[in-house]
């Protein structure tokens, strides 16, 4: 599988990226949900969220807390990932899920490897934050002992963890992703630069055309979330994205097909 890069080549289609897999059709941040993303060739890239378990081992799950997508309650980091496992995080979805489980960073990446990229997002909250470069250094581990690195791009709303990531290990692609609240009026230069990062992560509704354009000016990557419509798509390829973020990845693939014979006639 070839390294990963920001961008794609000039004049290819962006890279498609599969947000928590396919969770228009599995329960999201699931091995279920994953392998539907990996049976597309496509599918460049599946993008997942990070929490540490209670020993601090790397767990894939969006929310601090477990209630919303399993049959746990509270929050995830008081638990260890024996007990994790334990509980279902399928049925909310689906009866036929019942028996997927809350899986770790290093079960995703194992099936992962020479399939697609992986887009590893760190979650941060206000309130509960975990000492500094922890959580930055168990996810590192996770992804050299899967044999990742070349793989995989990091991202965060919290961009100080970008920043101690990418100051630890320089080699990692790392992105920052935009909150409106906090960012607003700031160009994707400046919030790349401040945290050494090399991609620029937004909502589709959140994209100026002075965002827009200064991300190209200054040979930033830009990625729109959450990409599921086939018109938000299409408006998403004219404008000349480098990465589509979507729930369902897969029924974008036909537009990207398209691009992609424009681009090798």
């Amino acid at each position: 599988m070839r390294p990963f890069r920001p961008k794609p080549n000039a004049g290819a289609p962006p890279f498609l990226v599969a947000h928590r897999g396919v969770p228009s059709k599995a329960p999201e941040n699931t091995l279920a949900s994953f392998l539907l993303a990996f049976d597309h060739p496509k599918i460049d890239m599946i993008e997942l969220d990070v929490h540490l378990s209670k020993e601090e081992e790397v767990i894939v799950l969006h929310d601090r807390t477990l209630q919303r997508t399993s049959t746990g309650n509270g929050a995830a980091r008081g638990y260890a990932v024996e007990e994790l496992k334990r509980f279902d995080a399928g049925s909310w979805f689906d009866v036929k899920f019942s028996s997927e489980r809350i899986p770790t960073l290093g079960e995703v990446l194992t099936r992962a490897r020479g399939v697609c990229w992986v887009n590893i997002e760190l979650k941060s909250h206000l309130c509960y934050r975990e000492p500094k470069g922890l959580l930055e250094h168990r996810v590192m581990e996770s992804v050299r002992s899967n044999g990742m690195e070349s793989a995989v791009m990091f991202s965060s709303f919290d961009h100080r963890l970008i920043s101690s990531l990418k100051s630890l290990y320089p080699q990692a692609s790392v992105g920052v992703l935009y909150n409106f609240y906090r960012d607003f009026g700031k160009l994707p230069s400046e919030l790349a630069r401040n945290a050494n990062a090399e991609i620029f992560v937004c909502g589709k509704n959140e994209l100026s055309n002075r965002m827009l354009r200064d991300a190209k000016a200054n040979g930033i990557a830009l990625y729109l979330y959450t990409v599921n419509s086939i018109a938000d798509a299409r408006a998403a390829l004219e404008l000349g994205v480098d990465g589509i973020i979507s729930d369902n990845a897969d029924e974008i693939i036909p537009l990207i097909e398209v691009q992609d014979r424009v681009t090798h006639r």
